[in-house]
């Protein structure tokens, strides 16, 4: 309890410090949430930074870690902003790079968000829902696989649901260098995780939108090297990085995946993968933030 609180002080403390970002405390009484009452002094805040666009249009133009404000939650979050890719502002929600963070979690876990901003991370289908929902957001995804070519993809329309419709996904309006593996056999799917009793994400050893099972996979195993050969003396079948399209072997995962989210009439992306073999990663648009806002940049 005491390690939320201190948490949830730190992020406050970090929106407060974001441009145009007002806090406002308030006592707190039997009329809050009980993730309001963590706080013995809930700090409600508005004005601020509700994805990686909105600080891009403040002025920011480097890459890094930031806080933000979905207009949903009202809660701080920090997300990783890529101000370079396309123009710059788009709010990344996972990436995958080297394999150094397992996507073999419960859909707790998935929730929550989990890994390194730095480095691998999937950032929590509860902070994808808030920020995907609060306008109208697209979504990118970057591949890479092995031998270095890259490939993206990008969905005019993305949004998840809430929790209670099992985070179900929306993605429509593909266009891309490589063809579609996501939008045209995942839409409308639920989420799932190993831990849920879907035999997909058993088999992938990951959390997904599963059809029967899928055509592309992001958060699958990290296979180094591309292809690879089944595990275990009876494998259920394939569990690697998998965008079918531009891979169509069941058995190569690829290297380097990214997402990002980006508001339609801005520019941000959801999904940023990098293609079989390569590594994941998710961002949403924002504007560089200056070092003066107590955010870490790189």
């Amino acid at each position: 309890m005491q390690a939320q609180i201190r948490n949830l002080s730190m992020l406050v403390e970090k929106a407060r410090r974001s441009p145009g970002c007002m806090v406002n405390v308030v006592r707190a009484s039997p009329l809050l949430s009980a993730q309001e009452a963590l706080h013995p002094e809930v700090q409600h805040v508005r004005n601020c930074p509700v994805d990686c666009a909105s600080i891009y249009y403040n002025g920011v133009r480097r890459s890094g870690v930031y806080t933000v404000v979905p207009s949903m939650g009202a809660m701080p979050v920090e997300v990783f902003c890529d101000m370079d890719t396309e123009g710059g502002g788009w709010t990344v929600i996972q990436r995958r790079q080297d394999g150094s963070v397992s996507f073999d979690r419960t859909w707790k876990e998935y929730k929550e968000g989990f890994g390194d901003l730095h480095t691998e991370f999937w950032l929590g289908n509860e902070h994808i829902h808030e920020l995907s929902v609060q306008g109208d957001y697209s979504l990118r995804i970057n591949l890479e696989d092995w031998s270095g070519k890259r490939k993206h993809t990008l969905y005019e329309n993305f949004s998840i649901d809430a929790e209670t419709n099992r985070y179900r996904l929306h993605v429509t309006g593909f266009s891309g260098t490589v063809e579609d593996s996501f939008s045209w056999y995942h839409d409308k799917q639920s989420f799932s995780t190993p831990d849920t009793g879907n035999i997909c994400a058993e088999i992938s050893h990951g959390g997904w939108w599963y059809h029967q099972c899928f055509f592309a996979n992001l958060n699958g195993v990290y296979h180094k090297g591309g292809r690879y050969s089944p595990r275990g003396k009876r494998p259920l079948g394939p569990d690697g990085i998998v965008w079918y399209a531009w891979k169509d072997s069941d058995y190569y995962s690829l290297r380097k995946k990214c997402t990002v989210n980006c508001e339609r009439y801005f520019k941000m992306t959801f999904l940023y993968a990098v293609s079989t073999g390569t590594n994941p990663c998710v961002t949403f648009g924002e504007n560089e933030v200056s070092d003066d806002i107590g955010n870490e940049v790189h």
